[in-house]
């Protein structure tokens, strides 16, 4: 398995974190840097770090999409218990890292996943 470098948003739950870390990713959270700055400067901040984002937050959807935002890679989880997030988030970095590196928007519906290159 391939090691990943990610920046995950105050929204996800913090047995994610744990999970991914426990996986060997190079994990950082918003958290972790204090206030968070809100979702332009993050999307910034993982761009320039070479991380992509995971979130559960709709709003990065935005920007990418409309409003063309520079980005490395998002995985959009859908919101479920902390454990369930944990082994999704787990999942879906390890089948679409490669999409995340590449630039996807990763989309978790919790009966499909969708991959929009770019």
């Amino acid at each position: 398995m391939k090691k990943r470098k990610l920046l995950l948003d105050n929204c996800v739950a913090k047995d994610v974190v744990a999970r991914l870390r426990a996986d060997g990713h190079d994990v950082v959270t918003v958290a972790e840097r204090g206030d968070d700055p809100g979702d332009p400067a993050i999307l910034a901040a993982a761009a320039s770090e070479g991380r992509a984002i995971i979130t559960i937050d709709h709003d990065f959807g935005t920007l990418v999409f409309r409003d063309g935002s520079k980005h490395l890679g998002v995985l959009r989880l859908r919101q479920s218990s902390a454990a369930a997030l944990a082994e999704r988030a787990s999942q879906l970095v390890n089948l679409h890292g490669d999409d995340l590196e590449a630039s996807a928007f990763v989309t978790d519906d919790g009966d499909r996943v969708r991959v929009t290159k770019r």
